[in-house]
């Protein structure tokens, strides 16, 4: 049977009502989401009281015990900080997780050496991204100092950092992305905007204050 998978959302910014009930759902309170604009149930309307919470970290699991539900519900959870809605685990039927874990068992060798494998490709391809971004840095800001680029580059791109490098468009070697990426290096290595926090000013003034510093030294390096 395919998986009817629904989504649910522990909110912390919206006030819901339950499509069943018409009861309010409280902020941070989990419900079932039916769609992309969050339309749904609150929980205890949903047809997952009597399924298993799995939590993430095991993708094979993940994925074999979504695969073998009559029903999937995937937990999200909003991130303050990166504005959006991240995964934090799934429910599934109990049966569904203890046909995966026999699954995994049983070819859980096979999945380490290729993980190994696909570890190493991944690094490979990093590095040659971490190159090619240098490049384009140099290409754009050809009178930067010496290693410079490579420096930024390395920073920007750094793999699980969430910065700008890791980016679609930045990935697309686009010059907007290139510039924030040297911005964000001139800040911190060509200005005193780090030495000046902790002394009554707001972030915002901060970056405001060296907001030309910057503008003068992507000039010169231009």
């Amino acid at each position: 049977m395919q998986p009817l998978t629904q989504n649910i959302f522990l909110t912390k910014k919206e006030t819901l009502k339950c499509s069943k009930c018409q009861r309010n759902i409280a902020l941070g309170q989990a419900y079932v989401a039916e769609s992309e604009k969050h339309k749904g149930t609150c929980f205890s309307c949903s047809p997952f009281s009597s399924l298993i919470f799995l939590k993430p970290g095991n993708a094979a699991l993940t994925r074999r015990s979504k695969k073998y539900s009559a029903y999937c519900g995937v937990v999200f959870e909003w991130n303050r900080r990166r504005k959006r809605f991240e995964r934090r685990g799934q429910y599934v039927e109990a049966s569904a997780i203890a046909k995966a874990e026999k699954e995994c068992a049983a070819d859980a060798e096979k999945r380490m050496l290729a993980n190994k494998k696909a570890a190493i490709l991944r690094a490979e391809h990093d590095k040659g991204y971490i190159q090619e971004f240098s490049v384009a840095i140099r290409k754009r800001y050809p009178n930067c100092p010496r290693n410079r680029d490579v420096e930024i580059a390395t920073h920007a791109c750094e793999k699980y950092s969430g910065r700008v490098g890791r980016t679609a468009k930045a990935k697309e070697f686009d010059a907007a992305m290139i510039d924030l990426a040297v911005e964000a290096h001139i800040r911190h290595a060509e200005t005193n905007y780090d030495s000046q926090f902790g002394k009554g000013k707001a972030k915002r003034q901060i970056r405001s204050d060296v907001k030309q510093d910057i503008k003068a030294v992507l000039y010169k390096w231009r």
